[in-house]
């Protein structure tokens, strides 16, 4: 069976992470949502026809490329998209024209744009590629749901598949997420969100890109053991997949010396993260959306940090990620296990 390495990989969020390996340092915010901070396009698209891409577009393409471009790969073998959101903001824009419109004028761009594999797509036409393309839009399982079908590709022989997740915040989605309860109500500074009471995250957006080979390239390289997705909306067999997951990967719980785990500050949902720290008494706890935000596929950016501590060989700094309770949007529950 071929195993599954990471042998390039770019993100783009609220902190400066953008073709680095680590952090350039740690950014605070005392609103949200957090933004990402968008890289200069012109690097690999030419700024006539940057002008024409909405903002999810940008962030896939900067990331996918960069990733691609850290593994030395010109020519992907695959390209896998996951996105919770998709090209919302374009569909947003598109209604919303041919309202103010009567419906007379409709705004063929933004039609056209509205498409939620646009980034998969407009990846491949940067890259010069025709090859397998395709975007999974499956909220929290998105991202998963993309690096499982990418493994399974390197399964029948595939070489240098590109994967990753993108999703971006708009003005709409904020706005009626807030009245159900899924961002916090007050300002929380986003250093100090994980030691919150109340309930609710911080929003957020971006995009992480990873390139997957069936061999590693150098010492570097990060080897992805398994993948699982699997609901449970009680959380009652959460421990038993997760320790199965675990011992299938040739490990045991008192070998793991990190965990990464998505807590984001809603004092409730945290909780079942609690669960899952208690299974490996020896590992250091990390956490991340107090950093990036909470959207659909930050999962794919707990990925990108993951493979940074790795790839650098050293753990997260508690000082940049403390935790104190964690989360699991959607009651979801998505498991990636690296060495």
């Amino acid at each position: 069976m071929n195993k599954t390495y990471i042998i390039g990989a770019s993100a783009i969020g609220a902190q400066p992470v953008f073709d680095r390996e680590t952090p350039e340092h740690v950014v605070a915010y005392d609103k949200h949502p957090l933004c990402a901070i968008m890289p200069d396009l012109s690097r690999y698209i030419a700024p006539m026809k940057s002008r024409r891409m909405t903002r999810i577009v940008r962030l896939g393409i900067m990331s996918g490329m960069n990733a691609m471009e850290r593994a030395a790969v010109t020519s992907p073998g695959a390209i896998i998209v996951g996105t919770g959101d998709g090209c919302k903001h374009s569909t947003e824009r598109f209604l919303t024209n041919m309202i103010e419109h009567d419906e007379q004028v409709p705004d063929p761009t933004a039609f056209i744009g509205s498409t939620h594999n646009s980034v998969a797509g407009q990846i491949a036409l940067a890259a010069g590629s025709n090859v397998y393309n395709y975007t999974y839009l499956h909220r929290g399982l998105s991202f998963t749901s993309a690096l499982l079908d990418g493994m399974l590709h390197l399964q029948e022989g595939t070489r240098n598949i590109l994967v990753g997740a993108v999703d971006v915040i708009t003005t709409d989605f904020i706005t009626t997420q807030k009245l159900s309860g899924l961002w916090k109500q007050e300002v929380a500074r986003n250093l100090d969100v994980l030691h919150s009471t109340d309930r609710g995250a911080l929003a957020g957006e971006g995009s992480a890109f990873f390139v997957l080979d069936s061999e590693p390239r150098g010492a570097s390289s990060v080897e992805v053991l398994s993948a699982e997705l699997f609901f449970d909306p009680n959380c009652e067999g959460l421990e038993s997949k997760i320790m199965h997951m675990v011992s299938a990967s040739q490990r045991k719980v008192e070998e793991v010396d990190l965990l990464v785990l998505g807590y984001n500050g809603d004092a409730v949902e945290d909780r079942a993260y609690d669960r899952v720290r208690a299974l490996f008494p020896n590992a250091a706890i990390a956490a991340y959306k107090h950093l990036t935000g909470e959207y659909y596929t930050a999962n794919a950016q707990g990925a990108w940090f993951t493979w940074s501590a790795l790839e650098t060989v050293a753990c997260l700094s508690s000082a940049c990620c403390p935790v104190t309770q964690a989360a699991l949007p959607d009651r979801f529950c998505s498991t990636t296990t690296f060495r």
